[in-house]
């Protein structure tokens, strides 16, 4: 039976579900690519599952913080279960507009859709429940161009200096 991961915002108002393991998954920028080079994220076995940091100045901002820490799963694995989130909608660092989602009472950003992307939702890891946080090391960090040079890099993480191109 498949994994299933709940996650829900401070206030407990907006509530998601989750079936299987994150399964977008991203290339290391250092392995030979094939002709035409493959974009960061991509459904491709061989690579690696992704739990990723994003450093854009879009995650700064929403976070507070150096990084928001991103689980990306395919959107048909994803459920808003109880709630009605506010949407946000904007030009991400990607160039294409997003859509992050969050609980209008609280404040807490819980996903993210990208439209370059319509097949994926980026969870914001940090509401799912179960300790979920701490099992899966992030696979790569994106934007790392814009991480602070005092911010280290996770060890064995493919590194990217931008994102994924929306071909």
């Amino acid at each position: 039976m498949a994994a299933t991961y709940t996650g829900s915002c401070s206030c407990g108002a907006i509530q998601i579900e989750l079936q299987g393991e994150p399964s977008v998954q991203v290339s290391s920028p250092s392995a030979p690519a094939p002709a035409p080079p493959p974009r960061a994220l991509d459904p491709n076995p061989a690579l690696h599952p992704l739990q990723a940091l994003c450093h854009c100045r879009d995650c700064h901002k929403s976070t507070g913080s150096t990084y928001s820490t991103n689980f990306i799963w395919p959107q048909s694995a994803f459920k808003l279960v109880a709630g009605e989130p506010t949407v946000y909608e904007k030009v991400g660092g990607s160039g294409h507009p997003v859509r992050k989602l969050f609980c209008g009472t609280c404040g807490c950003q819980m996903w993210t859709r990208p439209s370059a992307r319509p097949e994926i939702v980026v969870v914001k890891a940090g509401v799912l429940e179960g300790g979920a946080l701490a099992k899966r090391a992030p696979a790569a960090e994106m934007f790392t161009s814009r991480k602070p040079g005092w911010v280290a890099s996770v060890e064995g993480a493919a590194q990217f200096a931008e994102t994924y191109s929306a071909h």
